[in-house]
């Protein structure tokens, strides 16, 4: 069986030892050749060791990761695979960075059993025999090759994607399964043939799939019970797609019927925000209606949800605004009205708080 080398790109020390020392590499066929610590001393160690696969970090001072994947598809003509380290303030970066082609991204503090599953799932991709149409991976795609225009509001695609988010929901196997396949038809269409950008778009949507886990509804897990999701890795080919989609889709529900099912009351005061995040929202209400006094259910919800209510409130609301701003043109103070912010600007600081940009740039991103 080959052995992959792999270049580790990472401004911080601890980062560099932890990947370095905390990863059983050998076991999956990796082996660590190099290190860098910005953008620009990882160039000249590409083009010294030639790696298989790079990880590295998209903040970093002098060349950050996003500018480290654009120079190398440009100016090295070597076969460059990687994969980003991604904290949860690195969102947009991190959605960009697909449409670039690169292979997966990883949460920071590293999981040591999400990275090996990652690890397992490439070996088994590129040691597959010569002339096998899975094998290997391409270069990353230029930026301009990878661009896509985003499709109207109104487009069946983004019907689509809301039938496979209820059909997740409400964890119906049947459902997931045509709903996944109808999402692929409608990829198809609406980029008529263009599979760059039928990638570059389904990508998107596995993206807010895993954030729905890590994020959007995620209760605090017991210890050893906290999911385990990376991204799943398209195949070029688009017929191959709705399997993909349909196996990684079952699995988001069955994570989060999981989730519901551990949470109980704080979960009911959650399922509450997420249909009503739009009216004014008090605890001493949902309190009131699930026959607890607020106090405890106030405890109750930050020990098993993982945050206040309040903070889940906001958190919601913003979940709910990246939707719109992705697929709508109205104005930020339409967005935040539709929200459940009066004020613009309250909604403008929220959003900074939970996505570390501001509306717009998340818009334009």
């Amino acid at each position: 069986m080959p052995i992959f080398n792999v270049l580790l790109v990472d401004d911080e020390p601890l980062v560099l030892e932890g990947l370095t020392f905390m990863i059983d590499w050998e076991s999956h066929g990796f082996r660590v050749c190099g290190e860098a610590c910005d953008g620009e001393e990882a160039l000249e160690r590409i083009r010294e060791l030639n790696p298989d696969l790079i990880v590295t970090d998209i903040s970093m001072p002098v060349m950050d990761g996003m500018q480290l994947i654009e120079r190398c598809a440009k100016t090295l003509n070597v076969p460059c695979r990687f994969i980003i380290l991604s904290g949860h303030d690195d969102f947009l970066s991190a959605r960009e960075a697909m449409t670039y082609g690169v292979l997966d991204y990883w949460l920071k503090p590293i999981d040591t059993m999400e990275i090996h599953a990652a690890l397992g799932k490439l070996r088994r991709q590129w040691s597959l025999p010569e002339g096998d149409e899975s094998a290997g991976l391409p270069l990353p795609a230029l930026p301009d090759e990878a661009a896509w225009t985003l499709p109207d509001a109104d487009d069946p695609l983004f019907e689509a994607e809301d039938r496979l988010l209820l059909a997740i929901r409400g964890d119906n196997g049947k459902e997931i399964d045509e709903a996944a396949e109808r999402l692929c038809r409608q990829l198809e269409l609406a980029f008529d043939g263009d599979e760059k950008a039928g990638k570059a778009f389904l990508s998107n949507v596995l993206i807010e799939l895993i954030w729905k886990v890590i994020d959007g509804e995620t209760a605090s897990s017991a210890p050893g019970d906290e999911p385990d999701f990376s991204l799943p890795i398209l195949p070029n080919e688009a017929a191959r797609w709705s399997g993909v989609l349909t196996s990684f889709a079952r699995r988001v529900a069955e994570q989060l019927a999981r989730q519901r099912s551990m949470t109980g009351p704080a979960w009911e005061a959650a399922r509450y925000v997420r249909e009503r995040y739009s009216e004014p929202l008090q605890l001493r209400d949902i309190a009131r209606k699930l026959h607890f006094q607020p106090a405890y259910l106030g405890q109750l919800f930050k020990k098993q949800m993982g945050v206040s209510f309040l903070d889940y409130v906001h958190r919601t609301r913003v979940e709910e605004s990246r939707r719109l701003l992705r697929r709508t043109d109205l104005k930020i103070a339409d967005i935040a009205r539709k929200v459940g912010y009066a004020d613009p600007e309250q909604f403008a600081a929220k959003f900074k708080q939970w996505m570390n940009m501001t509306p717009s740039q998340y818009k334009n991103g």
